[in-house]
């Protein structure tokens, strides 16, 4: 039985976290987790075409179908998969940063001399009282998909834990640790016989 296939997916799935860490825009972050979707999705069709004529591969198998048809996140990866390749829409969005300016204390008044805008963006701010600027920045996040008239949302929990994340690169890491083991046990089982 051959599952270096899978380990090479599950390696190449890696590199696509590695991408969009270091991607200068948003078209390479997103090409890399479109590329990621598809890198992860065939860690698991890998393994599958590799074990199932194995008499231990049903047992082995059923909780990971099952997962996969009930779990937040498995579902959602599965299906952005589905939709980045036979659809046309998006499975994540740009979200464009910015700042907040705040009084010091609490219930505070803000008052603002003058603030201006470089041609790079940049900011000047002179005030007139004590204040806190809060620096939101630019961020992707993963969106709902469609697939076959199905709306799926972006994960809201992983094996019984609640996300509080719709970064896709924090998805994308959960998936990676997901599949490495169930990718794992598939070498234990079917390997080491």
């Amino acid at each position: 039985m051959d599952l270096v296939p899978s380990r090479k997916e599950l390696n190449r799935a890696k590199r696509c976290i590695e991408r969009m860490r270091s991607a200068t825009s948003y078209d390479e972050y997103d090409e890399a987790w479109s590329d990621f979707l598809s890198r992860i999705e065939n860690v698991f069709s890998r393994i599958k075409v590799a074990a199932e004529t194995h008499k231990k591969y049903p047992s082995f198998s059923s909780r990971t179908n099952h997962l996969r048809a009930t779990d937040s996140l498995l579902v959602y990866l599965k299906q952005a998969r589905n939709s980045v390749h036979h659809g046309i829409a998006d499975t994540s969005k740009y979200v464009t940063g910015g700042f907040g300016i705040n009084p010091v204390a609490p219930g505070g008044s803000v008052h603002i001399k003058s603030l201006t805008f470089d041609k790079n963006g940049n900011v000047n701010i002179i005030a007139g009282s004590p204040i806190k600027v809060n620096v939101i920045p630019s961020s992707v996040e993963a969106i709902p998909c469609r697939n076959r008239g199905v709306t799926y949302n972006p994960p809201d929990s992983h094996l019984g834990k609640a996300l509080k994340t719709k970064s896709p690169i924090d998805i994308a890491v959960l998936g990676i640790e997901f599949y490495e083991s169930y990718l794992a046990e598939a070498e234990n089982i079917f390997l080491k016989q």
